[in-house]
C-alpha cells in the first residue's frame, strides 16, 4: 500500500466513521480497522484523531458538500430550474436523508467545544452562504429576481435545509425534505420579478 494510499483510506475511514457515530462516538481503533491500516500509519499522517478528523472536513466534508450545494446555473437554466435541481439531487441521496448533513453533524457537535473545529466548520458554513448568495445576486441581475437580502434568504436556506435533513431517521424521510424544499421555493417565488 502506497503512502498516499494510507492517508486517503484514513480520510475515507473516519468520514465514514464519524458521519455515522459523530466525533465523539467513534474511537481511532476503529478508524484504523475500517482503514485497514496501522497505527503507526495513522500518526505518519495526522498527530491526533482530532487533525485527522479537521483534515476529514475540509478534504471530504467540504468537497462533497459543495456538490450538493452547487448552484451554478447551466446554459438556458433560470434559478427555479437550478433549484429544483439541486433539490432532486439531494433527495435522491438515501444517505444525506437519512443521516443528515455531515457537515451540520459535525459543526453541532464539536463547534462549540474547539475552536479548531469552530474555524473551519464555520468558515465552510459561510463558503455556502457566499456561494448561495452569488447565484441569488447573479439572477437579480439577469432579471429573474426583485433585489433583495440575498445573504439573509442563503442563510435562512442553508440553516434550514441543514436542519431538516438533520433530524432523527424517525422524523426525516423525502416526503418531509420534499415538503421542505416546496416551502423554500415559495420564499423565492417571493422575489420573482
Amino acid at each position: 500500500m502506497k503512502r498516499q494510499d494510507s492517508r486517503a483510506r484514513l480520510l475515507d475511514a473516519a468520514f465514514a466513521e464519524v458521519y455515522k457515530h459523530g466525533y465523539h462516538g467513534t474511537g481511532t481503533a476503529v478508524i484504523l480497522k475500517a482503514a485497514g491500516v496501522p497505527k503507526g500509519s495513522m500518526y505518519h499522517f495526522f498527530a491526533s484523531k482530532k487533525e485527522l478528523v479537521l483534515a476529514v472536513s475540509q478534504e471530504r466534508i467540504v468537497p462533497k458538500m459543495d456538490d450538493f450545494f452547487d448552484f451554478a446555473r447551466l446554459p438556458d437554466e433560470t434559478i427555479f430550474q437550478t433549484f429544483a435541481r439541486v433539490f432532486a439531487k439531494m433527495k435522491a441521496h438515501d444517505i444525506l436523508i437519512a443521516n443528515g448533513c455531515p457537515l451540520h453533524r459535525l459543526l453541532v457537535e464539536m463547534a462549540p467545544l474547539d475552536p479548531d473545529f469552530e474555524a473551519v466548520l464555520s468558515k465552510a458554513y459561510h463558503h455556502f452562504i457566499d456561494k448561495l448568495s452569488q447565484a441569488l445576486e447573479a439572477a437579480i441581475a439577469d432579471g429573474e429576481l426583485q433585489a433583495f437580502d440575498t445573504k439573509a434568504f442563503a442563510r435562512f436556506f442553508i440553516t434550514s435545509t441543514w436542519g431538516e435533513i438533520s433530524l432523527p431517521p424517525a422524523l426525516s424521510s423525502k416526503t418531509s425534505f420534499g415538503h421542505h424544499t416546496q416551502y423554500l421555493t415559495i420564499v423565492l417565488e417571493h422575489y420573482r420579478k
